[in-house]
């Protein structure tokens, strides 16, 4: 692989405009080139003005990338200083809690700090343990700045390396010495290029995790903070797991298909294999939809890792998600063929299949056995969690990003609520299948839940705005629209049998307005909050804006597609109007239709939420730390001076006094 293309596959992204434009230098030099005047028709002063000139030209190019580069460099070197010190502080204090055990070198220091502090501040300690980190949150805060550090360790190299790269270009196109010089004289010794602040900050996490945060065992400390190497291609193990399922999908899926035609259902079967099955159809398809998209934002650069706050020591790859998905769609074709075969099988009633689905979904998802990705179902099962609990906590992206996601999935929702309903009132005592499915007091409630979660999240988020922005209500209001559509839509359903018409009902007019406040409300929201569009009114990248990570075209496929999609339930309301289709095909239409919108707004949402991180330079999740007392920042600021080669009189004292090498 060429150097440029490894440049970009390994470069953080979020900082992407801090690095040396190395394809930018490149560029010039081959412009340099092909401009140079020929030694055929032009004299031999005109020739060495030329080059004289772009050398000045290109090592002036050179100086503006390498005080960009330092610069940045410096900033984040001065921001991880500061945080290693803000934590070693919060470690010190986590160390004389009276439970903390840890390596014998730790425990002395705690004997020693312990026996000073009760004589210096015992009361200021007492007042401020509260504020004190837990070690849980001690464990993720180092995990997460080893990782700043490791970022930063790849800045320094690959700019360096395209330093050195882009030099030795020069010198051969334009057979001159004058960049490598250049590149002895400014970048050997640069500050980006200094590593033993970062190889000592290292070093000291790894050290104080083992003995703190680790029980002394090393090979844990180093599985926990540990990154894999940037640019890791997905195992070659994964992607035949991952191969297989989908293949025995495929012919599971044939397989079903022609038992359908052979043998199919009797007429009182087929209602409730036609209910029972579309739910967990909608969640399988809904699975593949996830796939591909962790897939295009891998391939597009979108860092989902970050953006979701997710381990990237953990985090599943695009293939385990396929795999995932084949899984779930492998047990739903295995089960409609247990009920298409349940005669030949000798099992009498064929609804014992779809209640086995169910219960082996719900099993996979929540067993909590160390297998099967039993991190990533964990981390799944907590965000749904917080999504319903959703006004008690602080709200992230990851929550309100799930509540859309549900809010995509009601019919879905609504499926299983139905399931649940069969199974538990109606099954062995039904004489007709389609009666136990008709709607009660709780559909409408089940399809105004998602929408609740949303609301709820929205208020949640104003109230703990420092700013109090009217931008969390104007959300709110997007959502409690959709409280009025299902009001509405259920008013009109139960008075039909009172009014000659549907227009003769006035809840059909008031379900109608409210459909199109909503479809309009939400439409706006999407293209202009949500997706970041209409920046630019003229111009090239007009109805869009100055940054696109995907081709220009699929931003306005996306506008158009996104309201095309949500004005389907216009067509879904005339085809109804005039019994052109049943209820249930349509809504079973809708339903894919709504979450092929969503996915396609998974793209885009992530993206924009992509450039924001990289508008911020955020490459890795926020580090929130306890505050410090007084005492304790005076003692950070004395550690930032020993850094910067300031003589402290008090550092020798404070060290004894605390005994501890890296404090």
């Amino acid at each position: 692989m060429k150097f440029g293309k490894t440049f970009e596959s390994h470069l953080t992204i979020e900082w992407r405009q801090q690095y040396m434009r190395y394809a930018d230098l490149k560029a010039l030099i081959k412009q340099g080139v092909e401009d140079a005047p020929s030694p055929l028709t032009a004299t031999d002063y005109e020739v060495q003005s030329y080059y004289r000139a772009f050398e000045e030209t290109f090592l002036t190019a050179l100086e503006a990338e390498l005080t960009g580069v330092n610069n940045f460099f410096l900033e984040k070197l001065l921001e991880a200083r500061r945080k290693h010190g803000h934590l070693k502080l919060q470690l010190l204090a986590y160390s004389r809690e009276p439970g903390h055990t840890g390596s014998d070198i730790s425990l002395q220091s705690q004997a020693l700090s312990q026996s000073q502090s009760q004589r210096t501040e015992p009361t200021r300690m007492k007042k401020n343990k509260k504020k004190q980190m837990t070690r849980r949150q001690l464990r993720n805060a180092y995990a997460e700045f080893y990782l700043s550090l490791v970022l930063i360790q790849n800045f320094q190299s690959l700019n360096e390396t395209g330093f050195r790269k882009i030099c030795k270009k020069y010198d051969k196109n334009l057979r001159s010495g004058a960049a490598g010089r250049w590149f002895e004289l400014n970048v050997v010794d640069a500050p980006f290029t200094e590593v033993r602040q970062l190889q000592r900050m290292t070093i000291e996490v790894e050290d104080l995790y083992t003995a703190h945060l680790a029980d002394g065992d090393r090979s844990l400390a180093m599985e926990k903070l540990r990154v894999p190497p940037l640019g890791e291609p997905t195992p070659p193990a994964m992607v035949f797991r991952a191969g297989i399922a989908l293949g025995m999908l495929l012919m599971l899926l044939l397989a079903t298909a022609i038992s359908y035609w052979k043998l199919p259902p009797t007429k009182n079967e087929l209602p409730g294999l036609m209910r029972l099955y579309r739910g967990p159809f909608t969640w399988v398809i809904f699975n593949f939809y996830m796939a591909a998209n962790v897939a295009g934002w891998q391939q597009a650069g979108v860092n989902h890792i970050l953006i979701f706050e997710i381990d990237p020591r953990s985090h599943l790859q695009p293939a385990t998600f396929l795999e995932i998905a084949c899984t779930f769609g492998i047990l739903w074709a295995l089960s409609i063929l247990g009920f298409l075969h349940h005669a030949a099988m000798g099992i009498a009633d064929p609804y014992v299949f779809p209640l086995a689905l169910i219960l082996i979904m719900v099993g996979l998802l929540v067993v909590p056995l160390p297998i099967m990705n039993w991190p990533a179902r964990w981390w799944t099962i907590k965000l749904v969690g917080r999504v319903i609990t959703a006004p008690l906590h602080y709200v992230g992206f990851a929550d309100f990003w799930m509540g859309d996601q549900l809010n995509s999935l009601v019919t879905c929702i609504v499926d299983h609520y139905y399931i649940g309903r069969f199974y538990a009132t109606s099954w062995l005592r039904y004489e007709s299948v389609t009666n136990c499915f008709e709607p009660d007091v709780m559909v409408p409630i089940a399809m105004c839940l998602p929408g609740w979660f949303r609301f709820a999240q929205c208020l949640r988020r104003f109230r703990d705005s420092g700013s109090k922005s009217v931008s969390y209500l104007i959300n709110a209001g997007k959502y409690a629209t959709t409280f009025l559509v299902v009001l509405f839509s259920t008013l009109r359903t139960n008075s039909e049998g009172g009014y000659a018409n549907t227009f003769s009902n006035p809840y059909t007019w008031l379900f109608l307005a409210s459909c199109v406040v909503a479809t309009v409300y939400c439409y706006l929201w999407d293209v202009i909050r949500d997706f970041g569009l209409f920046r630019i009114m003229r111009g090239e990248h007009i109805f869009l804006r100055k940054q696109l990570v995907y081709p220009q075209a699929f931003y306005y496929f996306v506008i158009v597609e996104n309201l095309v999609l949500r004005l389907f339930w216009v067509l879904e309301f005339a085809i109804l109007y005039h019994n052109l289709m049943t209820p249930y095909n349509i809504k079973t239409i809708s339903s894919i239709l709504e979450i092929t919108r969503r996915f396609i707004w998974n793209y885009v949402r992530l993206e924009n939420e992509h450039l924001f991180n990289c508008g911020k330079f955020r490459a890795t999740r926020d580090i929130h730390l306890a505050a410090l007392n007084p005492r304790q920042e005076r003692m950070l600021e004395d550690m930032m001076d020993e850094s910067d080669g300031v003589s402290n009189r008090r550092k020798s004292k404070e060290r004894i006094r605390l005994g501890k090498e890296y404090f």
